[in-house]
């Protein structure tokens, strides 16, 4: 019986693993996630009273709260930024050794996932294919001479650390982010969509026949009058 490429690349998943939740492409994607949920806050800024009830009315703390969203907002912009650095010309290269740090060393600790070639994507593993993983994963480790690996597992080792800072952070601010998002989320999404629109409309010059300026002047003559006062 042949065996379909689809089924060889699935049970071949456990040669490229990584943490489910704190694999090298997951943190990159968390971490920019992370950095818009907290640039969100400028425009809510606008609407001071929204933020403060979210805060029980509490003044001082809405601007304790914005200030703390700018400094995680830098911090894991900064991380997410040397992340792409370090793997600027081996991101490839980088990426691997460091899934392969954490899975050969923590793997028996979290769910693991495992690359699908063919769909390129990551899944979850069963528990054979995660021994297979683990295994495979320090295999490869320990190829390497031993200063190498000291220099690898203390580099995973700190961007591991670094992101769980940034997220045990940022979970402690979700709970007013997801109030805000609740309030002013319409008004929120208005702004972009109008931002969106008037980009589409300057690329075509904003003739008027255009189709793109005549959606960024629906959507202009959309915002009710409270927004342009606030």
């Amino acid at each position: 019986m042949t065996v379909d490429k689809e089924q060889r690349t699935r049970v071949l998943r456990y040669k490229r693993p990584a943490l489910a939740s704190m694999g090298y492409e997951h943190i990159q994607k968390e971490l920019g996630d992370i950095v818009e949920a907290c640039g969100d806050v400028a425009w809510f800024a606008g609407d001071r009273d929204a933020l403060t009830a979210a805060l029980d009315g509490s003044d001082e703390e809405a601007h304790e709260f914005m200030l703390a969203c700018g400094d995680l907002s830098g911090q894991a912009g900064l991380l997410l930024e040397q992340l792409y650095e370090v793997g600027e010309y081996d991101t490839e290269g980088t990426a691997r050794m460091y899934d392969d740090c954490t899975v050969a060393l923590i793997g028996n600790r979290y769910d693991l996932v495992g690359f699908d070639t063919l769909q390129e994507d990551y899944f979850s593993l069963t528990g054979y294919d995660t021994e297979l993983a683990e295994s495979e994963a320090g295999k490869r480790l320990m190829r390497h001479t031993k200063a190498e690996m000291l220099s690898t597992i203390g580099q995973s080792v700190g961007i591991l650390v670094a992101f769980l800072d940034v997220r045990q952070k940022y979970d402690y601010l979700q709970a007013t982010l997801d109030v805000l998002r609740d309030e002013s989320g319409s008004v929120l999404q208005a702004v972009k969509a109008i931002n969106a629109a008037y980009e589409k409309a300057e690329g075509v010059g904003f003739q008027d026949f255009r189709q793109e300026v005549q959606e960024f002047e629906r959507l202009l003559w959309a915002v009710p009058e409270r927004m342009w006062v606030e």
